[in-house]
């Protein structure tokens, strides 16, 4: 049995959040904030741009899944996507994909169409073989074959049949059958969109659902890419988000404002933001809503 087998999920959750506390109050005590300029830097300049956080991006996505596992486990944050994504229906665009934390919480048969996207091309590498190992993506690449399979055995069967008269002269043309005769074995279909998500390149009304987790504190202009999704969902779509934001806690708010300029250089993300206020200001409706992890965490169903 291995060292975590040994504890129930429950007392797993409690120790995480007790590491996470003591932590905090740690990180607070004791960890220097970055200072101020008084040279009159701007806060513009003295982030990041976005070209230099794409490449924090590439360079963190080889060992992200590692850093990241074990602190989403014991504070339950893997157990809020597998509930965000029971949501999840029609076609589906995923913002911000990263190294595919999510590829496993989809329930089968869910969607017709699934479009995992990111603009680092280091996070789309380790999405991809991700996706391609997983059990999702083993049924999509045998049933893609059976599709194929199916498709020259019928254009095989019609050739065959005009050649010898039984369906009249229709010649060469014969040979491309309707999509409609075809019939589609493919439950779920997969695409990967290497894309900056400020302006996403799918028309007005393309998805049932569009769903973003830990993206909006990355994003140089988190509303415009919030109006983005909002584009491209249909009447009556859902926006699935599971957020990195601002705490609730006074003491919390201040060490993240304290670590920020050396959180933001180090993942990349901005993780002080007001994420309820983001999605409103936007035009989104917020439908549901629930915070966790002394208020950092935002669980959001809009539309």
């Amino acid at each position: 049995m291995s060292f975590l087998g040994r504890f129930s999920r429950t007392q797993l959750i409690i120790g995480g959040l007790l590491t996470y506390a003591t932590g905090v109050s740690a990180a607070l005590t004791f960890l220097p904030g970055a200072s101020k300029p008084d040279d009159g830097t701007s806060s513009t300049d003295r982030f990041p741009s976005e070209t230099t956080r794409q490449s924090t991006f590439d360079g963190l996505a080889p060992g992200y899944d590692k850093e990241v596992g074990m602190h989403e486990y014991l504070l339950g944050i893997q157990r809020r996507r597998k509930r965000l994504l029971k949501q999840a229906q029609g076609r589906v665009l995923e913002i911000a994909s990263g190294t595919g934390r999510n590829v496993d919480f989809y329930p089968k048969g869910c969607c017709s169409e699934i479009v995992f996207s990111d603009f680092s091309q280091g996070m789309m590498q380790i999405l991809k073989k991700k996706v391609a190992e997983s059990d999702m993506g083993k049924r999509f690449d045998y049933q893609l074959r059976r599709q194929q399979q199916l498709e020259l055995e019928r254009i095989s069967h019609q050739s065959k049949a005009s050649s010898s008269g039984t369906q009249g002269s229709g010649g060469d043309d014969d040979n491309s059958l309707p999509q409609e005769l075809v019939p589609s074995v493919v439950e779920t279909q997969l695409r990967f969109q290497t894309m900056n998500a400020a302006a996403i390149p799918y028309p007005d009304q393309s998805f049932d659902t569009v769903v973003d987790t830990f993206g909006l504190c990355s994003f140089e202009e988190p509303v415009l890419v919030l109006k983005e999704m909002k584009r491209v969902l249909k009447p009556g779509g859902r926006l699935l988000l599971l957020e990195h934001g601002n705490s609730h806690w006074g003491f919390m708010q201040d060490m993240q404002a304290k670590q920020l300029d050396k959180h933001v250089h180090k993942y990349g993300c901005y993780w002080n933001r007001e994420i309820e206020e983001l999605v409103k200001e936007a035009g989104l409706v917020v439908r549901e809503k629930e915070r966790s992890q002394l208020g950092t965490v935002y669980y959001i169903i809009a539309e």
